[in-house]
């Protein structure tokens, strides 16, 4: 036979603010658990002679908020196996308690039948006694099972629980990750039975009461963009949202795809700058400029109707699932390599190509040159088109230097154009072979050249003009040893 857990909602403080089907449950219950003594409702069942007991003594004996919802559940089920149950909870079971919402995911129903009787929620007696209607929509929150993620200041929030300075004071410095110290917010706590008070104050006081019980709780009204600390990925939707508004910025108003191409450019590069650099600050601020180009391009595109942030995200979304089968189905994989066989056979796939000359094509054509010589390489060497070792690799890129010569001493400036750009490609399989990015290489040499063009001019007794080529070529070899 199963046992009963009937799960009463208590009310915010007062017995006053019990209703009817909880105060039947009550008086008929075989056995009743209330969360806290220090509730009106156990008052009322001492005046009626109705036996009960408390989880009071399990907050003393518990290192931790896990180890206490863990000790309540064990003591619940341990008095279920000996009678049905009724258990008295604050407020409403299911709003702001995450006591109850444990027993619901926890509980085998194939034992335990759950009877959940609602209450007055400390919530609604917070925000009636602050006077503060909700205008949009309300968070209600366990203090004790409060978490950064679960914040959000464009809200009303109403937390429940703040029944200790302890409590308070931990739930004060995850506020203050979000909110700024100095933003007022309102507690309602229960003075004496049948009388709660509420106390206008800021964020960073609420742990300064002197006095907590289960029935103090917490109002935070919503926060206006203009006063956050602390912004989520929403609000830079809401930013590039006003910004592209009838009443926002001229320039942005103004811009399209096209006028942004050389700002997504320049955004790239400079992450890649913060990163040889290895600034982390500096990589910090590009990499929130380069997402920033993502939300323009994006609700540039919202406004034709074309697709929005929200499509963006799921897009890349399903396509790392779909292109991570051994992390999200049952593919099975021995290494990294096999991981990037298995990408490309997927990517070709995905978008039908149903040649490698195809995949070849597919790379964008507007890649930085090098760049795209070194996927193209790539790709080709999947199918088996490669050089076996470096050292063939090498030999290439001397035989085209042999043609470049020789149509430098007879052929026509097109014919040398194209010689030139052989002896680049070839460099670029050196580049693979080695595993080095040909376009980062050579950004690292032209800044070695800047380095050593610098060291010339300092060093130079005279205007580099009026110097002749071999003797800034004897600075030029002293700066080679220096730098």
């Amino acid at each position: 036979m199963k046992r009963r857990l009937t799960i009463v909602g208590l009310g915010p403080g007062s017995e006053d603010d019990l209703t009817l089907a909880a105060v039947k449950a009550l008086e008929s219950g075989d056995k009743i658990i209330l969360r806290t003594d220090r509730h009106g409702a156990s008052s009322f069942l001492r005046q009626r002679g109705i036996d009960f007991s408390s989880l009071d003594h399990l907050y003393e004996n518990s290192d931790s908020f896990d180890d206490l919802y863990k000790a309540m559940i064990d003591h619940i089920v341990s008095s279920l196996e000996q009678a049905d149950l009724v258990l008295g909870l604050p407020g409403h079971p299911l709003i702001g308690e995450q006591l109850a919402l444990y027993l619901l995911k926890d509980l085998d129903r194939s034992l335990f039948d759950i009877k959940i009787i609602p209450g007055l929620s400390q919530a609604g007696q917070t925000l009636a006694l602050a006077m503060q209607p909700v205008e949009d929509k309300l968070i209600v929150l366990d203090s004790m099972a409060t978490r950064q993620s679960s914040l959000n200041p464009d809200m009303d929030t109403v937390i429940t629980g703040l029944s200790s300075p302890i409590i308070a004071s931990d739930l004060k410095l995850k506020l203050l990750e979000v909110y700024p110290a100095d933003h007022r917010v309102f507690i309602s706590q229960q003075a004496k039975e049948g009388e709660v008070r509420v106390k206008d104050l800021s964020l960073e006081q609420i742990d300064r009461l002197g006095q907590y019980d289960h029935t103090t709780s917490l109002y935070m009204p919503s926060l206006e963009l203009e006063r956050l600390d602390s912004f989520r990925f929403h609000h830079l939707a809401q930013i590039t949202e006003r910004l592209r508004s009838k009443d926002g910025c001229p320039w942005d108003r103004a811009q399209d795809h096209n006028s942004l191409k050389q700002y997504l450019i320049e955004e790239c590069y400079e992450v890649l700058e913060a990163i040889d650099l290895e600034d982390m600050d500096k990589l910090s601020e590009e990499l929130g400029d380069l997402l920033f180009q993502v939300m323009f391009h994006s609700q540039i595109a919202k406004e034709r109707g074309e697709f929005n942030i929200a499509n963006v995200i799921t897009g890349v979304s399903q396509k790392m699932i779909q292109r991570h089968p051994h992390i999200f189905a049952d593919t099975k994989v021995k290494d990294a390599d096999e991981v990037l066989v298995n990408w490309e056979a997927i990517k070709k796939e995905e978008k039908g190509l149903k040649s490698q000359s195809q995949v070849l094509k597919d790379i964008p054509s507007n890649l930085p040159a090098l760049m795209r010589a070194y996927k193209v390489q790539k790709k080709a060497s999947n199918v088996g088109f490669d050089w076996d070792h470096v050292g063939d690799a090498i030999e290439k890129v001397k035989e085209e230097l042999d043609e470049l010569l020789e149509v430098y001493k007879a052929g026509p400036v097109d014919k040398v154009n194209e010689e030139l750009g052989d002896l680049l490609f070839a460099t670029v399989n050196i580049c693979r072979f080695f595993d080095i990015q040909p376009e980062l290489c050579l950004t690292t040499a032209t800044e070695k050249f800047i380095s050593r063009f610098t060291y010339i001019e300092q060093m130079a007794d005279k205007p580099l003009e009026d110097m002749t080529l071999d003797e800034m070529d004897l600075l030029w070899n002293r700066a080679k040893s220096t730098l």
